[in-house]
């Protein structure tokens, strides 16, 4: 792979990771523009995963300070504080296990999911729709304590994200607002949430990853990019949830979509 490829690639990949206008659905496209083989994909897609894994851990680090070690203490020794980090934590590791019984399925059908930019065209379209009920004014309440249920909900939402072209951040943020949270509760645990995920694709990715070479210069310059337009991107887009900007993104994957299957139509 050409080094500004991998570099663009590294790009596309740290800002539309958590920009919800998803990441694996522009990364097909890239594919099919730059004729890139689905086989020299599999190494790369996961170095780029491991650069924005980096990216959330470092701006959720604060967060993270509170929320593993409480974790793992006595509930008992906790304070108030301490009791939400914990719980956040837990559900967080709970509203995984869909998107890890989705992914599994998905990976049985990998090659075909990006041979095709078609079906990714029109998944943008609905991450759109989401996007846009999400700012529905009826929507904004004032719930700041997350629930088993609430954080279950929010999962399932999340593993519909598998397919290329649903957002997974906008899918979690989309699933926050319907169910009434604060912008910034919403925020956090969607970008929390993300932490297991990417660590399971990862773990999955890398025990069944085969003899898949990549060009590790270009690999390795594509995640350097990632994992800073990654923090970048995250700061950005925590300020926007909180200004209820979320249509931005749904003109965009409207945008997108539509153009896109208008030039896979006409090819």
């Amino acid at each position: 792979m050409d080094l500004l490829i991998a570099i663009f690639l590294g790009l596309i990949q740290g800002i539309t990771e958590w920009i919800p206008v998803s990441s694996t659905g522009h990364l097909v496209f890239a594919q099919q523009i730059f004729q890139l083989k689905s086989e020299e994909m599999v190494l790369f897609d996961l170095v780029l995963h491991a650069a924005t894994l980096a990216s959330v851990t470092f701006f959720l680090r604060k967060e993270l300070k509170r929320i593993i070690p409480s974790m793992f203490r006595d509930r008992a020794k906790l304070d108030e504080d301490g009791i939400r980090a914990r719980r956040l934590g837990w559900f967080a590791v709970i509203a995984t296990i869909p998107i890890a019984i989705a992914g599994i399925i998905e990976s049985r059908f990998l090659n075909e999911i990006f041979s095709s930019a078609l079906p990714t065209a029109v998944a943008l379209l609905f991450t759109g729709l989401m996007l846009w009920v999400a700012e529905t004014p009826s929507l904004r309440k004032e719930r700041s304590e997350m629930g088993l249920r609430s954080a279950l909900t929010i999962g399932l939402f999340q593993a519909v994200a598998v397919l290329p072209g649903i957002s997974r951040s906008g899918s979690t943020i989309s699933a926050g607002c319907y169910l009434g949270f604060r912008r910034d509760v919403l925020a956090i645990f969607s970008f929390l949430l993300s932490i297991p995920a990417i660590l399971l694709a990862l773990a999955y990715g890398f025990a069944f990853l085969g003899e898949h070479q990549t060009d590790w210069t270009g690999t390795i310059a594509a995640a350097v990019v990632a994992a800073v337009t990654g923090v970048l991107a995250l700061k950005w887009l925590f300020k926007v949830i909180q200004k209820h900007r979320l249509r931005w993104f749904a003109l965009y994957c409207w945008a997108a979509g539509l153009v896109a299957i208008a030039l896979i139509l006409m090819h």
